[in-house]
């Protein structure tokens, strides 16, 4: 492939994916009690290894991206997630609008920017991994009944198989293969399913809502039983292209 396809393919797995296994710790961390401070830890250690990737990424992406991975209720929902707990950076967000808004790459770089994504990849992929893990351990106490968790079943079941796609997308990347990040209806479906149940026991009047009115919702704080990333979560999977299959 050539390196100019190779950059874009690049630019985008990373501006969604990285972010999404950012978010998906960022929901879990502050649902641990002291019962799973080993969950909390490791969830920790993925969010920093997430936002040194969504980092680099955006440094490397600019002038690369043709579709936002960003919503318009993002920095609303990252405050609202700090008062959870979660310690999410502010100025990442930033870094990531300016390098979707440049206008070109800056000339010369382009070798650079290939060699620096097939490093991130890997990294990328150790990261999703490390997600995994810590999404099936949890997955399988709160089936065993060994663990009450705020976030629901389903939706740790979607958490994982999202970043699993951002995993073997990076794989794939790291081996210098073209790659990309894909909306599989079931998955989208049973994840909004779940989340506008979760609104409808908070006592919103959501059942036909869009995801953007329930990340909206969730804006507000008008879900609190949830953690608002999820919303917005939901809401840039909506967008990303379907698959063909």
């Amino acid at each position: 492939m050539l390196r100019e396809d190779y950059i874009k393919f690049a630019a985008a797995v990373h501006n969604d994916g990285a972010r999404t296994v950012r978010d998906s710790a960022a929901s879990l961390l502050p649902c641990c009690t002291l019962s799973c401070v080993k969950t909390a830890f490791a969830l920790q250690r993925i969010l920093d290894d997430a936002d040194s990737i969504m980092r680099k990424s955006a440094k490397l992406g600019a002038g690369l991206i043709e579709r936002s991975g960003l919503t318009k209720h993002t920095a609303v929902i990252e405050a609202r997630m700090r008062l959870m707990g979660a310690e999410l950076d502010g100025a990442l967000t930033q870094s990531q609008l300016a390098a979707e808004r440049a206008a070109s790459v800056p000339p010369g770089t382009r070798a650079d920017i290939y060699d620096g994504f097939k490093e991130l990849s890997q990294k990328g992929a150790r990261t999703a991994e490390s997600f995994i893990s810590v999404a099936d351990s949890l997955a399988a106490a709160m089936r065993e009944g060994r663990v009450a968790f705020a976030v629901p079943a389903d939706a740790v079941k979607f958490l994982h198989r999202a970043c699993a796609d951002y995993g073997a997308a990076c794989n794939k990347l790291s081996a210098g293969e073209e790659a990309c990040l894909v909306r599989r209806p079931d998955m989208f479906d049973s994840f909004k399913r779940c989340l506008t149940l979760s609104a409808l026991a908070n006592g919103v009047d959501c059942a036909s809502a869009s995801a953007d009115t329930l990340a909206a919702l969730a804006a507000g704080g008008l879900v609190p039983s949830l953690p608002a990333a999820l919303f917005d979560i939901l809401l840039r999977y909506e967008k990303l292209p379907p698959a063909l299959c």
